[in-house]
């Protein structure tokens, strides 16, 4: 059987001496220490110069271009939005002569409810109603009878009563808020 020689472990007191580790160590310490309050103060400088620019362009109007550092997460609303309820007005129904081309009289039976923005256009209405109902009348009489039968044509006169009540009155600088005209009744003969 061959046997393997085996050189034996040199004991401690024959192994050089390493006088450079007690040196050594304390100065790896400190570069270490030295890298990590190199590391803070960048980060601190850097976010202190992020809110300082934030700042900076916020007094000066402009908004911040929307970046991953500006997006800010809001919450939700706990519960539904609450919509304001709408405000409609129905009107007397109008009842006007049309004229065509061909001479012929027809007759435009139409019932009319306003969509208002706010109170203060319902109580202006309601104050102005002889004159609203003045200028309702003298758009639907202009109408013809082959315009307002389509469909657009129906559109188009539901937006010009819209602008005739929005109008302001005489005294008053300001128009009123007329979302929108609803047909309730609609007969041409």
């Amino acid at each position: 059987m061959a046997t393997v020689k085996t050189s034996p472990a040199p004991s401690r007191g024959t192994l050089p001496s390493r006088g450079g580790s007690r040196i050594l160590r304390p100065l790896l310490a400190i570069g270490a220490l030295l890298l990590v309050a190199g590391a803070s103060v960048a980060t601190t400088w850097m976010l202190t110069s992020r809110m300082y620019e934030t700042h900076a362009m916020q007094a000066a109007g402009a908004e911040a271009a929307p970046s991953p550092q500006n997006i800010r997460f809001v919450a939700p609303p706990a519960g539904p939005a609450q919509v304001p309820a709408p405000i409609f007005m129905p009107l007397e129904p109008f009842t006007v002569t049309l004229r065509d081309s061909d001479e012929l009289d027809r007759i435009l039976h139409v019932g009319l409810t306003l969509r208002l923005g706010d109170e203060q256009s319902r109580q202006r209405i309601e104050k102005y109603l002889p004159e609203v109902r003045s200028r309702l009348l003298m758009v639907l009489s202009a109408q013809s009878a082959r315009s307002i039968q389509t469909a657009e044509g129906k559109q188009a006169l539901a937006r010009a009563l819209a602008q005739a009540v929005a109008r302001p009155f005489a005294p008053i600088p300001d128009g009123q808020t007329v979302s929108d005209v609803l047909f309730t009744a609609f007969v041409v003969q």
